[in-house]
């Protein structure tokens, strides 16, 4: 493979990082915008949306930490020897499913805000958003999640730099 720019690996990692929490964001809004406009106004069974409560009281929790376990235990796993490209590789896989098991009971709160016209559910939303932005991938995060040598975090922190 040719050499690439660290500048342009990471800026496509960021780009499907930030498109994944953009969307379950923007649904939260949307959902948030047809309640409160009236436009979306259901017929909240109580018993469903208590059932609705507990799957999300359940799930947040549990997509928040099987999400960030995967990941440690991915990372873990990755071969020091490997080349840089192939360690970023490997961390932009692991974060893409941490940030699909973090996405799961995210836009579950906003379906379910939506469907039962309560928007407490997007509380879970939110939280899940908070959460996407404190585990956000940043130069210093990726150098220190990879254990990157001092030479290859040389080539990741400059823009120009080449990832062989």
């Amino acid at each position: 493979m040719p050499p690439t720019s660290s500048k342009s690996l990471l800026f496509a990692f960021y780009v499907i990082y930030y498109s994944i929490m953009a969307v379950m964001v923007a649904f939260g809004l949307l959902v948030l915008y047809l309640n409160y406009t009236g436009l979306n106004s259901p017929v909240p069974d109580p018993t469903f949306t208590q059932l609705l409560n507990y799957v999300l009281l359940v799930m947040a929790p549990l997509g928040i930490a099987s999400g960030h376990l995967i990941f440690k235990q991915m990372l873990s796993a990755v071969d020091s020897a490997l080349s840089l490209r192939d360690k970023l590789s490997r961390l932009q896989v692991t974060t893409l499913i941490r940030s699909a098991c973090m996405e799961m009971p995210g836009l579950l709160g906003a379906v379910v805000a939506f469907v039962t016209g309560d928007v407490s559910f997007l509380l879970f939303t939110a939280i899940i958003a908070v959460f996407f932005v404190l585990w956000r991938p940043t130069l210093q995060t990726i150098a220190e999640n990879l254990s990157l040598s001092e030479v290859e975090r040389m080539a990741l922190y400059d823009p120009q730099g080449q990832v062989e």
